[in-house]
């Protein structure tokens, strides 16, 4: 029979079994469709236009604030498109490019858009954050409660 202690982290780790497991599915989703983006992308020339910040509120800091960067390309066919990058509250982007500057923009000719600036952090950041934190919110619970039910089971013997 179980303890309370022991019921309680085993509840925990059924939540955090979950939560791992939807952020390591959502996280295969973004990797999926990155990489299907990559294959079958069309890749062009845009231009950030600007950035725009936008915080949680108005007082918040300047470590509170979320930079985006506005981005306008053209399609094959000449269609204008104009699209938010990614959130970059670091200003990453900001450091690489200035406003006005060229960037390298890939895009789906179905849904263009859905377009993503070129870059690493752009692409991949998101789908492999999201597997990481995915993976150790589905294995570091189990791997406790083994490893506190060892202890436990070690203490008992010790008792005995």
């Amino acid at each position: 029979m179980m303890n309370k202690e022991m019921l309680v982290g085993v509840i925990a780790a059924v939540v955090f079994v979950i939560i791992g497991s939807a952020m390591f599915y959502y996280g295969i989703y973004l990797y999926n469709k990155i990489s299907l983006l990559r294959s079958s992308g069309v890749v062009t020339k845009g231009i950030i236009l600007r950035y725009e910040t936008r915080g949680t509120s108005s007082t918040s800091s300047d470590k509170d604030k979320l930079v985006i960067p506005i981005v306008q390309f053209h399609t094959a066919d000449g269609t204008e498109i104009t699209f938010d990058g990614t959130i970059d509250n670091q200003s990453v982007l900001q450091d690489l490019y200035d406003s006005g500057e060229a960037v390298e923009v890939i895009y789906d000719p179905k849904h263009p858009a859905d377009a993503k600036i070129n870059t690493l952090a752009e692409l991949w950041f998101a789908p492999l954050l999201l597997l990481i934190i995915g993976a150790a919110f589905i294995f570091f619970p189990p791997f406790t409660i083994w490893k506190h039910r060892k202890e436990t089971m070690a203490h008992d013997k010790k008792i005995r």
